[in-house]
């Protein structure tokens, strides 16, 4: 029980800014503290939860709504996958050979690439919000964070499966250490919250569904193909690109299927 207990704290303090502490990074609790990793995307729910509730409280325009519900994902999370997305950017958007594509996704500094991309996807992360909290009651906040925790599961799932690039550090340790029962576990979390969103939101969770399983398949193929298998910030590109479709469904087909 200890043992877990530690794996959810290294999860905490690797996937969440949320001050927490675990000094005891043993082999096994890092294996199992993928099991953890789509809770956080639960936080997020609860996060953009609160700032409906308090903008709705305060009667506060759909545009500022927007500016906050994408600023609490970023500040929960602490930006991290917002890296991994922006040195992907780079480095895929360089039409380089695959070494020099591995050399950039290591490389710190911030190319245009990164910068487009990534003013991109919050563009379109604010405007599904604007148009959901213009359209929509405040449930659509659950349907919403069954699809951060749907994205997790995904993420951690290709972490554990697809073969690790050449360079990889964080994820070849995930990926070696992480048992096959990581893996299950994983999966028996995407299928409960997958089940409970097609429950309560009939066809839209089931397309939103279908959405991030075609993301998850067009990104570990353009992995294997561009990158030579995953990495650390493919996973965050990963979890950042297939976020921004949910989200981008949800706001375009909620008032038709929901």
């Amino acid at each position: 029980m200890k043992s877990w207990l530690e794996s959810l704290l290294i999860a905490l303090s690797m996937y969440s800014a949320i001050p927490v502490k675990c000094l005891n990074w043993t082999e096994k609790n890092l294996r199992n503290a993928m099991v953890f990793f789509p809770l956080v995307g639960l936080l997020c729910g609860v996060g953009l939860w609160l700032v409906w509730l308090v903008c709705g409280l305060l009667h506060v325009s759909s545009v500022l709504f927007g500016v906050l519900a994408v600023a609490s994902g970023v500040l929960i999370t602490g930006g991290i996958h917002l890296d991994g997305f922006c040195d992907t950017a780079d480095a895929l958007y360089s039409r380089r050979p695959q070494e020099e594509k591995l050399r950039i996704l290591k490389d710190p500094n911030c190319g245009p690439f990164a910068v487009f991309s990534v003013i991109l996807v919050l563009l379109v992360s604010f405007g599904s919000y604007v148009q959901l909290y213009q359209t929509q009651g405040r449930n659509v906040v659950w349907l919403l964070a069954g699809g951060f925790l749907l994205t997790r599961c995904l993420s951690g799932i290709a972490v554990t499966t697809l073969p690790v690039a050449p360079t990889s550090s964080l994820v070849k340790t995930f990926g070696e250490n992480a048992g096959k029962y990581v893996r299950v576990l994983l999966l028996i979390e995407y299928g409960i919250t997958g089940l409970l969103l097609v429950w309560f939101w009939g066809w839209l969770a089931v397309v939103l569904v279908w959405l991030g399983l075609f993301a998850f398949w067009g990104c570990s193929h353009m992995a294997k193909k561009q990158f030579g298998g995953i990495t650390g910030d493919l996973a965050g590109f990963f979890l950042v690109l297939s976020e921004t479709v949910y989200l981008l469904g949800a706001a375009l087909l909620g008032g038709v299927l929901a």
